[in-house]
């Protein structure tokens, strides 16, 4: 709302790039986060959010920011009690009306994932117990509900949001072989289409122009507003106009795919995909499902890898990759290109 509106247009000015200015703003969410957990919680999801959204990176780099991420912790575990959320004796019904099982995922990943930051930073090992243990104990009592208990989740990684829309015994994977989605082989089959079609965007020097002037979304996935770019050629069954100006052969392919061009399902689409070396995507997972993933390697450095769920995979050229991205995911590129 209000809180996103503020940072939002911040993020979108010259004031952004000045570690002054978003330090003043960090400075305002941690008052807006002392004001929640001493006199109004019913603030606390949404300046949680914020600290997540706008201030997982430090310094706009690669790095969590952790000091900024553990208040979000504990601004999320505050609200899932505040809400009436961590009450596993409520109905079904009135679990969901909450929107609890969001906020009881978001609140497991948030744990787990700033946990393991701890750890692997080496800083506050005791911290880094803290939340992975939290993060255990929250999934141990969420597989126990009537609404989760079902889906045989064995490990914490084993959330995903697919399992809300498929039925008991549906085998639910955060990795699936090309062989079982046909779209994975059609990829593959005109890879050279679409590696020409970037290749004369990237030639050009069109790929930040044709970005902006499109759909522009999930800036605030990664640290800076354009590490993270998703130029799309066709989004909720909408063509992008610029872009495929430039890229017809690869719209036109696309057009032609029903589970792309003719699905209703949210935030559907293709996009020629962009990560800065140096960067990286925060964890998420997404809550719209039904949904998978599907990746085709255009240009690959070293470098560059995705966490989804317990598995890590890396890009090929010219090879597909298959992925439900409702499981928690991540991306880090640590090559120089």
């Amino acid at each position: 709302g209000i809180i996103y509106k503020w940072l939002d247009d911040i993020m979108w000015s010259t004031s952004w790039d000045q570690a002054s200015h978003r330090s003043v703003a960090y400075q305002q969410l941690q008052q807006l986060a002392e004001v929640s957990a001493t006199h109004l919680p019913s603030l606390a999801f949404g300046v949680g959010q914020a600290l997540y959204s706008y201030f997982w990176f430090e310094e706009n780099g690669p790095k969590i920011f952790l000091e900024a991420a553990e208040l979000s912790v504990q601004l999320h575990d505050l609200s899932l009690k505040h809400s009436g959320c961590s009450n596993l004796s409520l109905g079904v019904g009135a679990f969901l009306g909450k929107v609890c099982h969001e906020r009881w995922l978001f609140l497991i990943m948030l744990c787990a994932e700033v946990g393991t930051a701890f750890a692997k930073r080496r800083q506050s090992l005791s911290k880094a117990a803290s939340l992975l243990q939290r993060g255990n104990e929250l999934f141990e009592e969420l597989r126990q509900y009537p609404f989760f208990s079902f889906r045989k989740w064995q490990a914490l990684y084993d959330i995903n949001t697919n399992s809300h829309v498929f039925p008991e015994g549906f085998q639910q994977r955060p990795v699936w072989p090309n062989s079982a989605v046909p779209l994975a082989g059609w990829l593959e089959a005109n890879y050279h289409i679409f590696r020409e079609d970037l290749d004369t965007i990237l030639n050009q020097s069109l790929f930040d122009t044709l970005y902006f002037m499109g759909h522009v979304s999930m800036t605030q996935f990664s640290g800076r507003r354009e590490s993270w770019a998703p130029l799309n050629l066709i989004h909720n069954r909408e063509l992008a106009p610029h872009a495929c100006q430039v890229a017809q052969r690869s719209c036109a392919l696309l057009q032609s795919r029903p589970e792309i061009a003719r699905c209703n399902a949210k935030d559907v689409g293709a996009a020629f995909a962009r990560l800065q070396p140096g960067m990286g995507i925060k964890p998420h997972l997404w809550n719209a499902p039904p949904r998978l993933a599907a990746h085709l390697g255009l240009r690959t450095p070293h470098g560059a890898s995705m966490a989804v769920g317990e598995h890590e995979l890396s890009w090929e050229e010219g090879k597909a990759t298959v992925f439900d991205d409702t499981y928690i995911h991540s991306v880090t590129h640590e090559g120089t290109e």
